[in-house]
């Protein structure tokens, strides 16, 4: 390890090794970004689908991500917190309670997607453009290899 906390990169022609060292430096830099927002990883999900569907109920949004509704009730209750999301109750069934985004939850999407076009540059920073070009298709090369492999990759 080195003296900034940083591992050294996996050695050369070790594809796997590398991709997943770059994978990892790309989320903490994704996660920072969140951070900076007042969001914890993950939360980004809940933000899109309840700036894209206002009034989402607490059921549709854990069906909508795939997991159970206690998991979305924590996030939510810190997203709420946070002042990210307001719950109300449904007018004609007071037993739904559905979910709708603060003026803080609409701009947030925009911050994000701008803070990843950074660090997108940050990647391509000193490539050519046909440089970015190339790696792009050994990236897609390398995802295809690995789908052809074994479907369980995707």
């Amino acid at each position: 390890m080195k003296k900034d906390g940083c591992y050294d990169p996996p050695a050369k022609g070790m594809i796997g090794p590398r991709v997943g060292h770059l994978s990892k430096m790309t989320k903490n830099a994704f996660n920072k970004a969140l951070a900076e927002q007042g969001l914890f990883s993950g939360q980004q999900y809940i933000l899109f689908i309840v700036n894209h569907h206002e009034g989402i109920s607490m059921c549709e949004l854990s069906k909508e991500l795939g997991v159970a509704p206690a998991t979305v009730s924590v996030s939510v209750k810190r997203m709420e917190k946070s002042g990210f999301i307001i719950r109300k109750t449904d007018e004609e069934d007071a037993r739904l309670t559905r979910l709708y985004p603060t003026e803080k939850a609409r701009q947030a999407p925009e911050n994000i997607r701008k803070k990843m076009a950074l660090i997108d540059e940050t990647l391509k920073k000193g490539m050519t453009q046909e440089e970015i070009e190339l790696l792009s298709d050994l990236l897609d090369r390398a995802a295809e290899n690995m789908k052809a492999e074994d479907n369980t990759y995707d």
